[in-house]
């Protein structure tokens, strides 16, 4: 399939993973305004370091990305949007089309595998990073209720996926999660780095209320 391309530096999208963006170049604000006049699908790519050519061929970005949906999207008076994509599927991006006013490449969609281990094992998975998650959460937001009523709504793969959007992960790191192609070597990747943050986050939470009586004082 033939889809437009937004090479991005600082984000990797993940299938069935909402990201919002602020559109303001003018080469992108055609690009967006044509996706939502046709299909509302977009190739999210995270950029190279130094912008070297991939193995794919393609400037700039690496060959393992995501293809996204438009799911919502605000025009601006002055032209620029506001727009909510959503994950679809990873995408292996094989040439590039066009280059001008935007980049148009051409990508296979990847099948995701069904996750590796049995039933039992992947529902222990789940429920691992789902309560540690759960826990983040609520420590991140100060309350429990997003992360009630978000469990549930997520099948194991999109529990991952957010996950791996959600922490705080250097970006070559949350594209190699991306390029991984079963889910539970993703999960497994990510509950140790859960866990860390998680304890980190307590012992925040635990000594905020602490406050110097001289804050010139060190």
């Amino acid at each position: 399939m033939i889809a437009p391309l937004f090479p991005l530096p600082n984000i990797v999208l993940f299938p069935k993973t909402p990201v919002p963006l602020y559109i303001f170049e003018e080469r992108y604000r055609i690009m967006i305004r044509e996706a939502i006049e046709g299909s509302r699908e977009i190739v999210i790519a995270l950029v190279r370091p130094g912008g070297e050519t991939g193995p794919g061929g393609v400037p700039g970005v690496h060959e393992i990305a995501c293809l996204g949906r438009i799911e919502s999207y605000e025009e601006l008076e002055d032209g620029k949007y506001n727009i909510v994509v959503v994950g679809v599927d990873r995408v292996r991006i094989l040439r590039e089309v066009r280059h001008s006013p935007y980049q148009r490449v051409e990508v296979e969609r990847m099948e995701p595998p069904l996750p590796g281990g049995t039933a039992e094992e992947i529902a222990g998975r789940q429920n691992r990073i789902g309560g540690l998650f759960a826990r983040f959460t609520e420590l991140a937001t100060g309350t429990r209720q997003q992360a009630t009523e978000l469990m549930p709504q997520l099948d194991f793969d999109a529990l991952v996926n957010m996950v791996a959007m959600t922490l705080n992960l250097a970006i070559d790191q949350k594209q190699a999660l991306l390029e991984l192609d079963d889910a539970s070597e993703r999960c497994d990747a990510l509950i140790p780095v859960l866990e860390q943050q998680l304890e980190t986050l307590v012992l925040v939470r635990r000594f905020e209320h602490i406050k110097p009586e001289n804050p010139h004082l060190n």
